[in-house]
């Protein structure tokens, strides 16, 4: 099953050189998600269980502008007991390919907050299509940290990007990761890939340490609990 859905490149959608920004895209991705989700039957509203996202890997051909109207489409590629894998496209108007993206999640009770395996039924209900593919692999391969870091800050999770899992949304780790990007890196740069491995969802009020590094092809930036366990990693390609 693909799952279609036409979107505006609206203001609040773009970067200052009015194209679609990193943080509207990975939107448009937990939207398309949800909605094929619920074509399903496992809306969010009456469904028991959650898909969680432990990774994504994004590549950007080229970013939809301001003003143009764009087509998203998902498909799920495999579901294996507690995990499934998801992928996502995003075309212009002019029909050409712009986005392309793999991310990985896993199924928890939303009562419990356990690990709860997908059903023979529920697999079905997504039809899968795991030849459909933009890549080589179907499990994004786990990020590790590089060897030093140049910088870390403390981070305190506001109310704001708490969603309705009741812990920080993932649009927003990618958000506080370019926080820490030096300035020559930040102003005026796209990346035409990045890639996300969440370990342990972060809530809100606790207070994360941001460390930057680089290697030699990713500006990297790592998210640490008090204890000091990783909870999140993010690789900007250089």
């Amino acid at each position: 099953m693909v799952v279609k859905e036409i979107f505006y490149v609206g203001y609040s959608d773009i970067t200052s050189d009015l194209k679609l920004s990193d943080t509207a895209i990975l939107k448009i991705f937990e939207n398309m998600a949800c909605i094929h989700g619920t074509r399903a039957g496992e809306s969010i509203k009456t469904c028991s269980a959650r898909w969680f996202l432990t990774a994504y890997d994004v590549k950007i051909i080229k970013r939809p502008e301001y003003e143009d109207t764009i087509t998203a489409q998902t498909w799920s590629r495999d579901m294996r007991g507690v995990s499934a894998c998801r992928e996502f496209e995003i075309y212009n108007s002019r029909g050409e390919l712009c986005v392309t993206a793999i991310s990985n999640w896993a199924r928890v009770n939303a009562a419990t907050q356990k690990l709860e395996r997908a059903t023979p039924a529920v697999a079905a209900a997504y039809e899968s299509e795991k030849e459909r593919t933009n890549f080589t692999f179907t499990w994004v391969p786990k990020l590790s940290e590089p060897e030093s870091y140049e910088r870390e800050e403390d981070f305190t999770v506001m109310r704001s990007f708490i969603d309705a899992n009741h812990h920080m949304n993932n649009v927003f780790y990618l958000d506080v990761a370019k926080l820490m990007l030096p300035e020559d890196v930040y102003e005026g740069k796209e990346f035409s890939r990045f890639r996300i491995m969440y370990r342990q969802a972060i809530k809100y009020g606790e207070t994360v340490k941001c460390c930057y590094g680089e290697t030699e092809n990713a500006y990297v930036v790592t998210l640490k609990g008090a204890d000091g366990e990783v909870r999140a990693i993010m690789e900007l390609e250089k």
